[in-house]
Order: structure tokens, then sequence, then C-alpha cells
């Protein structure tokens, strides 16, 4: 056994809850007495252990609409199911000594994060999708609060960095930069706490906020150009800023022009029907990848951003994670779930190094899962590993029929268009009907009436049967789109396509 017991508790110590720079966090604290039942509760109720100073009260249990599974005269507990709202009455019998989560004891292995299982598809830990790829050899920069790199589960990963914040040191003094590199890259192979989803990738703490979890635009945007010039092939920004910058934009296009990956959080901003735009930035810039945040039931979190810009959705709710001191905790936010595609896309680039980082984003798009949601919540889906590497490592499924019967057709059912929140950018949406996902579309773009494309381009439908086009800084003016051609095994297209102009 790697781990001792003292260090067990630090996975069965309770919880307290703060804010920090746009992610949620729940944090062990050996000896805390408050706990955040909500993120535990199923249907309003929560599994628990509750010690008494004397016999356990079956009644009192009762009294508060709870059930009782078990009981254990020997310590003076019970093992009951409770209701949340009944926790702070209990708490104030003066019989009750304390209660605690029924948590769920293992062998000392790897924790279970449910969101490394979720988008590595049906694959179970050890994933066999690490038999193709681990992230050997990618350069991930953390834009970050820095990374305490003597973490354990961190050990040899971290292959450098820079401080952008002043203290000389990109030693993380708040805990969040550690958190999001242990999602993309903490070791599996130690036997204990957590894993990362490229555990061989190399990871720099670029330190551009402060112990406070804020950093000034120039700082980020040296933290970029220091990224550039040392080579990095992605960038994981788990922070953002509602307030456009024309600076980080640059500083964004110059490194996404170098050939890197840029990963970046949508943003907490959104509210529970998810009505508006409200993508921050960097995460708004065309050439940033905006990641939205899922819960564990599939469903977009409650403040993850929202709008045209969303481009991912990743795991982004109850995050179990490095943090410094050798320590885990479970954090949630965007932030969260943005270094989960970075991760993703280093194993796409370690399973292929020939591809460029359009490339790579194309993977990351075409092989989401449709989660059934508006893709103002979701983007293109979420992001899926297993699928990802095998588009990569050129494993796919086997080919459909190259002779297929004829008879299926296909037609493009509408061409749909929305602008970026700064309305710099313009996004074509070709739906085909029926859907049919990894359709090659083609389409020309006219600005005007003229009679040569402003834009063309080719690109492979989602599994929602969509096509989406990017017009990086489109001018204003009046915009149609003609689809030029329509390929997917098995389906023959007819050739048509809906009238459509749209005024910028």
């Amino acid at each position: 056994m790697k781990r001792s017991f003292a260090s067990i508790l630090v996975f069965t110590a309770l919880v307290v809850i703060f804010m920090i720079s746009g992610c949620v966090q729940n944090v062990y604290v050996p000896g805390s007495d408050s706990t955040d039942w909500s993120s535990q509760a199923v249907d309003g109720h929560v599994k628990a252990i509750i010690g008494f100073s004397g016999l356990p009260d079956k009644a009192l249990v009762k009294a508060f609409g709870g059930e009782v599974s078990a009981e254990f005269d020997f310590i003076k507990a019970l093992s009951v199911r409770i209701p949340v709202e009944a926790i702070d009455g209990l708490l104030r019998n003066p019989h009750v000594v304390y209660i605690e989560p029924n948590i769920e004891l293992h062998a000392l292995e790897e924790s279970y994060l449910w969101g490394m299982e979720r988008i590595f598809g049906a694959e179970s830990f050890v994933f066999p999708t690490w038999n193709t790829s681990t992230g050997t050899g990618v350069k991930v920069a953390i834009l970050d609060t820095g990374i305490d790199q003597s973490h354990s589960d961190l050990a040899g990963r971290v292959a450098g960095g820079k401080d952008f914040t002043g203290i000389g040191d990109y030693f993380d003094d708040n805990g969040h930069g550690t958190h999001v590199s242990g999602t993309v890259a903490a070791i599996y192979s130690n036997n204990a706490g957590v894993y990362g989803v490229a555990p061989s990738a190399s990871l720099y703490a670029v330190k551009v906020l402060s112990s406070t979890g804020s950093g000034s635009l120039d700082w980020i945007i040296g933290g970029i150009d220091w990224a550039i010039a040392n080579n990095m092939d992605i960038i994981n920004m788990s922070l953002g800023t509602s307030s456009y910058s024309q600076s980080l934009e640059d500083a964004c296009n110059k490194a996404y022009d170098a050939g890197i990956i840029i990963v970046a959080a949508a943003g907490n901003s959104g509210n529970r029907p998810g009505n508006r735009d409200t993508v921050e930035y960097p995460g708004g810039y065309a050439s940033v990848i905006a990641v939205a945040a899922s819960d564990s039931n599939d469903s977009r979190a409650t403040f993850s951003s929202t709008g045209p810009a969303v481009e991912l959705i990743a795991p982004g709710v109850g995050i179990l994670s490095t943090t410094p001191g050798n320590n885990y905790s479970y954090y949630s936010g965007t932030s969260m779930a943005a270094p989960h595609v970075a991760g993703v896309a280093a194993l796409v680039l370690a399973a292929n190094s020939e591809l460029s980082n359009i490339q790579v984003r194309s993977i990351l798009q075409s092989t989401a899962e449709d989660l059934g949601m508006k893709p103002e919540h979701q983007g293109y889906g979420l992001v899926r590993a297993d699928l990802a590497v095998q588009s990569a490592a050129g494993v796919t499924p086997p080919e459909p029929d190259p002779d297929p019967e004829p008879g299926n057709a296909v037609t493009v059912s509408s061409i749909d268009y929305s602008l970026s929140k700064n309305l710099r950018h313009m996004y074509i949406s070709v739906q085909l009907s029926p859907v049919v996902a990894s359709a090659s579309v083609s389409i020309a773009v006219y600005l005007n009436g003229g009679t040569s494309p402003y834009f063309t381009g080719t690109i492979t439908t989602d599994t929602a049967g969509a096509a989406k086009f990017t017009l990086t800084n489109a001018p204003s003016g009046t915009y149609s789109t003609a689809v030029t051609s329509v390929s997917a095994a098995g389906y023959d297209w007819d050739g048509k396509w809906p009238e459509n102009t749209f005024a910028k």
C-alpha cells in the first residue's frame, strides 16, 4: 500500500465551500464540521452516519423524515437516509454528536473520477485508449496560478514554466492551477490519488494569476507570448473576463497562427435556462476552444456560460483533482471542464504528431458526443477521448460500405447564421435531413451579391447532422450561402439547399 492511513483521511474529511476566480471549490479540510450535502443528494436525500452521545435514537431519525438502514451499538451510531433539510435540525439535538457522509471506501488505488470515466466512453480505468496514446511528448502550458510540482501525482510532469506575477516563482500559492494540472496530466502509475486525461504529457507552469486567483491583462498576454516562444503545443486558460480585449484576442490569434491549440473556460456566468450569450474571453475568441461544463447526469451545469462561441462541453461539476501540499479537492466550474479538453487534445497530438492545430480541433469537434442540448449550451457536444484518439490514429471502426445500396436521399434542411458576442465573427450552420453524422459538406459564401465567393470551406457534420463553419472578422454586409457538395456514405444528396440571406 503506497498511501498511509493518515493520507486516507484527506479523502474522508469534511467540506468547506468558497468562491475563487470563476470556479466553485469544495476543499477538504480535516476537522471541519460543515459538508456540502447538496452535492451528494439524490432526490433530496443523502446517506449518512449519525453518531449519538448515548443509545442511538431511531425514533428521532424517523421524526425528521429519515430511514434507518443499520444500527451500530458498539459505536453508538446509525446508518441512515435522511432529507438534506433535516440535517441542521438533527445537529441541534444535544444527543447528536456528529453527522457525516456514508462514503464509499475502496482499495488504495486511484480514486473514481466520474469525469474521466465519462469522456472515455464505455472504457473503464485503466483506459484501453492509453495503449495508443498517453500524451507523450506533448507540451501543455497551464496559464493559471502556478503548479505545485512537488505533488506526488504530478511527479515528473512539470517540465518548466515562468512567473509573470512578480513573485519570482511559479509555485501555486492558490490551488487553482494545480487542480487544473492534475486533470490534464496527473500520473496513474503510483496507484494512489487521481489520474489525468493525458498522464504522460509535459506540463508548463505559466503563472499569470496571483494568490488571489486574479491577474492583469499584461500578465496573460505575456504568458501567451512565452508559450509561443517556447513552442508549446497546447495552452489551457481556465480564466476569463466579460470585457472584450483587442490585445488579448490578438495574442490568441498569434498563438493559433503559430500552430498552438488554445483551450479556455467558457465562463461561469450562465443562468438556469441558458438563454443569454454569456461566454467570457478569451473563450469568446474564434481562435479559442470555449468549453462549457456538464454534470454527472449529462446536463449543463446551471452556472455554465452559454452562447454561439461554446465549442465543446466537458465534465465540470464535483471534479476531484490535485491541490498544493499533496492534497486533493473537489472543484466545480468551467475552469475544471477546460483541462479535460486540453488533455484530450494532448492525446490526439501524441497519437498523430503530423496533425496541425486546425486538424486536432476538427477531430475534437467531429468526435464529440451530442448530449441533446442546444448548440449554444454544448457546442459540438461532449469531448470524447476514446473516439478522438481513434480518429487521430486511424483506428476508427470499420468504414461504411464503399458501394452502398442506392436510394437513401439526404437534403439540406436549413442554413442558419449567428454572431459572436463581440459581433466580429460569424457562424454558419448547415443542417442535413435526415441526421447524418460524419458527412462532408462544402459551402461557398457570397458577400453583397458578389459573383466570386468571399469564403469557401469544407467540414464534416457532427452527431446532430450539422456542419458548422466560422468566418473570423467577417465584415458588415449581406451574406448568402450556397452548398456546393454533400458527401455521405450510403446517401445521395439531392443537390438542393434553402434560399438564405443574412445582414451583418
